[in-house]
């Protein structure tokens, strides 16, 4: 996180809200009105207009353009940032502490019981959608890989565009939809809240930005640590979040999913000879 604003000290409360806004998110800051900043931090559009002479410049516009100016938000630049600050030799050590720290920070977020409603949630769904955009593809693909070896009914949602209505048009009030949602709340993700709300069935969302955990629909939503804004994101502890929902929804359905899986052992012994693991 860019310290943008060297002292503090004379900032109001809703100043200092502000400013944290932009020095956490800078990339989002850069596409919104002051209104639409004004409505995420709870204040008012005068106070967001006032912001900006406080800290010497003229209007939003202003400021922007300085953001941009010093802006090094590609996927590109980001990798090499980190890349930067680690020695070769030491590489294996550094990302090691890192993934700590990362665990460290969402371990601390994370309850327990909200742990256990969300695995109840989606054990005794009718079916559960998982939307998993970019990068989270992989942590989806896992969790249904999974939980369809516990004989639930899993279904992968488009990452973008119309497809997504195809999974949202099937969706109802005894259905689970988790949602990935890093960096940057998409289009997407709006959509499938708002259906969320209209069908009234619960959502789950796993996410690396502390705000979007409040004034949505989501039943429950779960805090990640990826790294701070402009640096690489690592999917460590999203991966051990989703672990640990797979094993908590096996144990909920202990008996059910050991029946299930003696009878995959059994048709890998009878099929063997036709179907050998490890070819296609």
């Amino acid at each position: 996180m860019k310290n943008w604003f060297s002292d503090k000290s004379g900032f109001s409360p809703s100043q200092l809200k502000i400013a944290d806004f932009i020095e956490r998110y800078p990339e989002e800051m850069l596409f919104m009105t002051e209104q639409e900043i004004a409505d995420r931090l709870g204040t008012s559009i005068a106070t967001v207009s006032r912001f900006w002479r406080a800290v010497g410049y003229d209007n939003a516009k202003a400021f922007k353009l300085k953001l941009r100016e010093s802006s090094d938000s590609t996927p590109a630049v980001k990798l090499e940032k980190t890349i930067s600050r680690l020695d070769a030799s030491s590489l294996p050590v550094k990302m090691l502490e890192q993934a700590k720290h990362h665990l460290q920070d969402t371990i601390e977020r994370i309850h327990p019981e909200e742990l256990e409603e969300a695995a109840g949630l989606m054990a005794s769904a009718r079916r559960v959608y998982i939307y998993a955009p970019g990068p989270s593809l992989m942590l989806g693909e896992l969790l249904s890989y999974r939980l369809s070896r516990f004989g639930m009914s899993v279904r992968i949602m488009a990452g973008s565009g119309h497809e997504l209505l195809e999974s949202l048009a099937h969706l109802e009030s005894e259905d689970v939809v988790l949602i990935f949602s890093f960096t940057r709340m998409l289009p997407e993700t709006e959509v499938i809240l708002d259906c969320v709300s209209r069908v009234q069935n619960a959502a789950i969302m796993i996410t690396d930005r502390e705000d979007f955990r409040y004034g949505t629909p989501a039943r429950i939503s779960f805090f990640v640590s990826r790294g701070d804004m402009g640096e690489f994101h690592s999917m460590v502890t999203p991966l051990l979040l989703i672990e640990q929902l797979i094993l908590s929804i096996g144990m909920l359905n202990k008996e059910k999913v050991l029946r299930r899986l003696d009878y995959l052992g059994e048709l890998r012994a009878r099929y063997a000879d036709k179907l050998p693991r490890g070819k296609a």
